[in-house]
């Protein structure tokens, strides 16, 4: 049987909104893939924050931005100043991080990756993550900015 794995953005949802989708498509994980976990507009997606308000909802937060964040601070994951996703897949750090995802998916979670971008289809969450998990076997499902489902985007 193929493995599912969602991912969300919260753009400017409100959290009593996000949390909800969070219960509707039955995550009890949430995995956070921001290079930075802080919103300067949305206090309520900053790390602590969101980390109290979804235990609060009997939904376990992950922070796994230094391995799956789409802005990592090693430099040699950069070309000409830009991200290279392809460089990173390469890394240690990266592998760790999809290793970490696919044991917890596993074992038995429904596992939602969050950034902050509504849509996936420019996001790090499908381009980097969502590919590479694709690509060993797991079928990836984006909750979009109205809270439908996306098995394909293109």
């Amino acid at each position: 049987m193929e493995s599912a794995i969602y991912t969300i953005g919260y753009g400017n949802r409100r959290i009593e909104d996000f949390i909800n989708l969070l219960h509707k498509h039955e995550i009890d994980l949430l995995i956070d893939v921001r290079s930075r976990p802080f919103s300067r507009f949305n206090p309520n997606f900053r790390k602590k924050s969101l980390e109290l308000h979804l235990i609060n909802n009997n939904i376990r937060y992950l922070f796994l931005g230094q391995e799956l964040g789409g802005k990592p601070t090693d430099q040699s994951c950069y070309s000409e100043n830009e991200v290279d996703y392809q460089k990173i897949k390469s890394k240690p750090f990266f592998k760790s991080g999809i290793q970490e995802v696919t044991k917890l998916t596993e074992n038995g979670y429904t596992v939602a990756l969050m950034c902050a971008e509504q849509s996936p289809v420019h996001c790090h969450r499908k381009l980097l993550v969502g590919d590479y998990l694709e690509s060993l076997g797991y079928s990836i499902i984006h909750i979009d900015k109205y809270g439908a489902i996306l098995n394909e985007l293109f």
